[in-house]
């Protein structure tokens, strides 16, 4: 038997009617951020690997990110077995609009010992760093993020050591009163040139 509140949520037609018009508003603010990144990467950034993808980019559409449609932006992007260095901007149906700066590799010392260096200021008082063991684990919560600012030097240490990867995030939350007003493309190229200040590598 259906309950009465499967009875409503059947019934409830809207989201399915707003969702394309909705998407396609957001897959423009993220060409809109994809467009300004490669201009700001063509002026002005960090020591890059060899083979990242600096113009192109990748934009992803999907339905099901534990049960919640996505999509999602990398650029620039160099993803192999051995190194990573990417921008994932995700946004993220019923959760948020994520910006994460995605690094594994050879220099992941110097990028942590640049981490550890740099969190002090203000600016980092919102940025957050995984620690799951994956860096596809995108719920916010005190299992998977360490805020970067509260945490100390040895639990960002034995964290990074443990996963070997650094995923620096900065989230702006849907249920957020000023989320409407969010300028996306500001809030990303901040967060580009915050987060990827740990990225400029002294040879």
């Amino acid at each position: 038997m259906w309950s009465p509140q499967e009875i409503k949520i059947l019934n409830m037609v809207e989201v399915f009617q707003q969702k394309p018009a909705i998407n396609q508003k957001a897959e423009n603010q993220l060409n809109t951020l994809k467009d300004n990144i490669i201009r700001e990467l063509t002026r002005h950034a960090p020591l890059l690997p060899p083979d990242t993808d600096t113009t192109k980019g990748q934009l992803v559409r999907g339905e099901n990110n534990k049960g919640f449609p996505y999509l999602s932006l990398d650029i620039p992007q160099k993803f192999s077995k051995t190194e990573m260095f990417t921008y994932r901007t995700l946004f993220w149906w019923g959760h948020y609009l994520g910006f994460s700066l995605i690094l594994k590799g050879e220099k992941l010392p110097d990028y942590l010992h640049n981490l550890l260096a740099l969190r002090g200021s203000s600016a980092w008082a919102n940025v957050y760093v995984a620690t799951a063991s994956t860096p596809w684990e995108w719920e916010q919560n005190e299992t998977n993020f360490l805020n970067v600012s509260r945490a100390t030097d040895e639990e960002i240490q034995q964290a990074i050591h443990t996963i070997q990867y650094i995923k620096l995030c900065r989230f702006h939350s849907m249920q957020d009163e000023n989320f409407c007003d969010l300028d996306w493309t500001q809030a990303g190229m901040d967060s580009w040139q915050l987060l990827s200040s740990i990225a400029y590598i002294q040879d």
